[in-house]
């Protein structure tokens, strides 16, 4: 693009004369008075809380035009969404995009609707695309250990979907198309009585995909569409017994078209998504000191892929997976003193899978309880204190502590610092897995419940397998990844509030990491995996947030993160001089030094964020500019050493630009568009969810009616 083109476009984004107002609510600096629930399960406000909390509110996913909470995610400081396939067929196709937290991986991150978890991870990822942003309110998240509250895979933190609440009567409704004939259509409306309140939100999504590299028989992305259902209700009993419903339903169908051994698509089939979540809570307000939740919770998840040749039709390929949750919980909170609040609830939980990956169907039966304490001892210092205890039926009982504190010693001023344990359970594919790949020449992966060196001998014994390596003797029942996390920072914020600066240290050690070995060689030379416990590593770094106001009406953000990573035993072994590699393929092989060393794979050192936001109430126009940038990560290890060293083993550093911008046309129509990729960044090989420049435009419907309050 040429100077002159961009700064027409920008000219163009802030065309309008600054306004004399700006809205009442702010999509840039979040008012540090608003009120969050995902760090301690209680409303607290959020410049009182000692945990690293971020809220991104409907204004700026508003003014950010993203569709998808893969969308919004993407542009926040210290969150890197991955790219991988989301499911299990042979070369993938369907894209996967989760998110790490502080360097750790995506399955080491909760994500939450409403308070409460949601399941159909594959391959230890969930799919944040299958999430519509048109029915959020607001999404809270919590970096750092969250397992005192929250258990398993909160490890690297929390992010809490907070989804439209039950007040007010409204109508919206658009539709959205872009490049790739990408086309988004949704509605939603609220509608309250005196006792009784109800929300809908309804969304359908498609593209045509895209291809990044024609070189390629196949897409990049294959074609989808994919419907999205809401619906919430609620009745007050009483003045102080309410029960809310939570109900979400999603269903999608991708295109799966493969070259297997050819130039030219020779395997074609359809994969199928389908979940739904159920949940009702009831709420009772015992006395103005005292009040329980019963929350229930029934999750069902199901993928379905299958691949058949399309020279004679024979079935190429068959995954079925299919996942159940159903929990309840009870959580009781107690105003001990003015000064003092005791969060104290448990629950039991039954998971299910069924899959054709497993020799039969598997259950997980889990209890837990936990307990917080939130003291304030005096003006601008508070100290909380909790644990939590989990038992699972497939692994020994753990107990997760945390101790957070903040302190306010001037009214500009607060320092925070927390200390937090947090753990991630093995899942069903490390525990029940039993897979044959036939398609690939028959590699196995049999999770650690599953494996037998007696089977493997058994098969040495008929021929099937050549050898049984030493690894296999070493397989045993696994044991919780756990991890320990520390959080040290500092904000300023003037009184006048145009300013709001943040800084955060962090270090999070993690043991017991499972990772998949080599147990034994097939005769035909393919290889046998299980999972083990083996690895040690460690995350840690910095992060800087700035929030100002330039103007009235103009807002900017500003973030930045440095990260380290490494296996620590890996690292000694380089600092000790016994780990060699290569510059180049095909170079020689030469001593590696610390400075050599990438540390873990899918990690940039750097990632910087850059977001211009403008309101103008006057004329109606809104937009925003937004620069995200990450530098190169190692994605593969070509020589052999544990680590990216090689130029070709690195994924190259990325910065995106992505505008929108709106115009208010009457008190009910609007008009949007926008171009996400700017700069045409892509890399078909090593980031293949990021598609070329894509342009946009939607229009909106909306009428509003003066809220009443439930």
């Amino acid at each position: 693009m040429t100077r002159g083109a961009f700064l027409l476009i920008l000219l163009l984004f802030l065309g309008a004369e600054l306004p004399a107002q700006t809205t009442s609510d702010s999509a840039v600096l979040r008012d540090l008075d608003e009120v969050v629930i995902t760090a301690t399960r209680t409303q607290r406000k959020l410049g009182n809380l000692a945990i690293p909390t971020f809220v991104i509110g409907s204004g700026q996913m508003r003014l950010s035009a993203s569709l998808r909470l893969n969308d919004i995610l993407q542009e926040q400081t210290g969150l890197f969404v991955t790219s991988g396939t989301g499911s299990n067929a042979v070369g993938g196709g369907v894209f996967g995009n989760g998110i790490q937290l502080q360097g750790l991986s995506p399955d080491h991150t909760m994500i939450l609707l409403d308070g409460e978890p949601l399941i159909g991870r594959q391959g230890g990822v969930m799919d944040l695309s299958r999430f519509a942003i048109g029915n959020i309110r607001k999404i809270e998240i919590v970096k750092g250990p969250s397992s005192s509250l929250y258990g398993s895979e909160a490890m690297g933190g929390v992010i809490n979907i907070i989804t439209e609440p039950l007040q007010g009567r409204q109508f919206q409704a658009g539709i959205r198309s872009g490049s790739f004939f990408n086309t988004d259509v949704y509605a939603s409306g609220n509608s309250t009585g005196k006792k009784a309140a109800v929300y809908f939100f309804a969304n359908r999504n498609s593209s045509n995909g895209y291809e990044l590299d024609p070189a390629t028989p196949e897409k990049t992305l294959d074609p989808f569409f994919n419907y999205t259902g809401h619906l919430k209700f609620s009745y007050r009993f009483s003045p102080q017994t309410k029960l809310v419903v939570n109900n979400r339903g999603f269903y999608g169908r991708q295109q799966s078209r493969y070259a297997i051994n050819s130039t030219r698509i020779n395997v074609a089939g359809d994969g199928t998504t389908q979940d739904f979540n159920i949940n009702p809570v009831l709420s009772h307000r015992f006395s103005g000191k005292l009040s329980s939740q019963l929350r229930l919770l029934v999750s069902d998840y199901r993928f379905v892929q299958q691949l058949d040749s399309l020279k004679n039709g024979i079935r190429y390929y068959y995954d079925d997976f299919r996942q159940g949750f159903y929990r309840a919980e009870n959580q009781t909170d107690w105003q001990l003193a003015e000064n003092q609040t005791l969060t104290v609830g448990g629950g039991f939980t039954v998971q299910t899978v069924r899959t054709n990956r497993y020799r039969e169907a598997k259950q997980q039966q889990m209890w837990h309880a936990f307990a917080q304490h939130e003291w304030y001892p005096r003006e601008g210092l508070s100290v909380i204190t909790g644990i939590r205890y989990d038992y699972n039926t497939d692994f020994a009982a753990r107990l997760s502590p945390k101790l957070a504190a903040s302190w306010k010693p001037a009214a500009n001023w607060k320092f925070t610092a927390s200390y937090g344990a947090g753990f991630k359970a093995p899942d069903f594919r490390q525990l029940y897995l039993s897979f044959v790949n036939n398609a690939a020449d028959g590699y196995s992966i049999y999770g650690a419940n599953e494996f037998s060196v007696d089977f493997l001998e058994l098969q040495k014994q008929q021929g099937l397998v050549a050898a049984i390596l030493p690894a296999a003797f070493g397989i045993t029942t696994l044991r919780p990844e756990v991890s320990r996390g520390l959080n040290a920072g500092v904000q300023y914020q003037p009184v006048d509030g145009r300013l709001r600066a943040d800084f955060n240290l962090f270090r999070n050690d993690v043991d017991n990491l499972i990772n998949y070995v080599p147990v034994a060689t097939n005769a035909n030379g393919t290889s046998v995996f299980s999972y083990v416990n083996i690895n040690r590593a460690f995350t840690q770094g910095m992060e800087f947030n700035l929030h100002y106001q330039l103007a009235t009406g103009l807002s900017l953000q500003a973030g930045y993160q440095y990260l380290q990573t490494a296996d620590k035993d890996l690292l000694r072994r380089v600092k000790n001089g016994n780990v060699f590699g290569r510059d180049a393929a095909g170079a020689p092989a030469r001593l590696m030094t610390r400075s050599d060393y990438s540390g873990l794979l899918n990690r940039s050192a750097h990632m910087a964020n850059l977001r211009l936001f403008y309101q103008h109430v006057t004329t109606g126009w809104t937009g925003s500019l937004r620069f995200v940038y990450r530098s190169r990560f190692g994605v593969l290890d070509r020589d052999g050493n544990g680590f990216a060293n090689m130029t070709e083993e690195f994924a190259p550093g990325m910065l995106q630009l992505n505008l929108a911008a709106s115009k208010r046309l009457t008190a009910r129509w609007e008009a949007q568009a926008g171009i996400n990729n700017l700069l045409n960044q892509t890399n078909a090989r090593f980031i293949p969810n990021l598609p070329g420049i894509h342009f946009f435009a939607a229009v909106h419907y909306s009428i509003k009616h003066k809220k009443s309050h439930e």
